[in-house]
């Protein structure tokens, strides 16, 4: 029984080495300029045979607000992880802004005469991939938290989807995409051995949810689209913020119908002990 429990405490964490262990090969391979643009026309050029908005509603899953959205339909049933998110969180946007001020690198559209390019054409801060660092923040959080193989491998190929996205659009170098990928990863590794999982009470997770929700809705509210031309992913957007808001919802009715049905247990049981007497 004790062999059986350290097994399945290693496992979380020998899948996430693995995963960093094949970005970092595989960052080593997109250091070299002309296999990095030879990576790039290769997968660039299926963009025309791929649907627009399959692209771009793939592309949108990267975005904070919508992948955000979905973090706090997730949070709501898993209220522990609250403060580990968070803190990811944190560390993803101070790493990412930070890394594109530094290096500053021309994104596909500035180099290239020839590609394909879905939505509105970006020139400037390529390295690293935003999207790509926050769809793999989530997916490690997860992973290192789920026993559940299943589960982790689901989260690494759509994290991994999203990535490729960024390049079928013509956004993103695969280096950008590889370094996304690793930074996200090392945010939600450490903000998981940084931070335990956490019981709040009623009102601290509510207010957490409430912040969080107010902070995407704010957001959604001052950012423009990246593609207008494609409504169907701000529909998708709209839609998750609305589930967002609805969980938070649904969790303020659950605790208080739960508080509720405890006192009218307890009001039962003293109504019983009475007419014992």
């Amino acid at each position: 029984m004790v062999q059986r429990a350290q097994v399945s405490v290693d496992d979380p964490q020998k899948f996430f080495y693995s995963i960093i262990f094949t970005l970092f090969v595989m960052h080593l391979l997109t250091l070299n300029q002309a296999s990095n643009y030879e990576i790039f026309n290769s997968i660039n050029a299926m963009s025309s045979s791929i649907p627009l908005w399959l692209q771009a509603l793939v592309n949108d899953f990267g975005n904070g607000i919508t992948l955000g959205a979905i973090i706090v339909c997730y949070l709501v049933k898993r209220p522990e992880l609250i403060c580990r998110v968070l803190l990811a969180a944190v560390f993803s946007l101070i790493c990412v802004p930070l890394l594109k001020q530094y290096f500053d690198a021309p994104r596909p559209p500035q180099v290239l005469e020839y590609l394909n390019v879905v939505g509105e054409a970006r020139y400037k801060h390529s390295f690293p991939s935003g999207h790509t660092a926050t769809a793999f923040l989530f997916a490690g959080l997860i992973s290192m938290y789920s026993q559940r193989t299943m589960v982790k491998v689901t989260l690494f190929t759509l994290a991994t989807c999203v990535g490729l996205s960024r390049v079928l659009i013509g956004a993103h170098w695969p280096a950008d995409i590889v370094m996304g990928a690793i930074v996200g990863l090392c945010c939600a590794y450490a903000a998981t051995k940084l931070c335990p999982q956490i019981t709040l009470t009623f009102r601290k997770k509510l207010l957490a949810y409430l912040v969080l929700t107010a902070v995407l809705i704010i957001s959604e509210m001052k950012t423009g689209y990246d593609f207008p031309e494609i409504p169907l992913v701000q529909y998708v957007r709209w839609g998750l913020l609305a589930a967002s808001v609805i969980s938070v919802l649904f969790f303020v009715f659950r605790t208080y119908a739960d508080g509720m049905a405890e006192k009218l247990d307890t009001l039962t049981g003293m109504g019983l002990n009475k007419s014992g007497h």
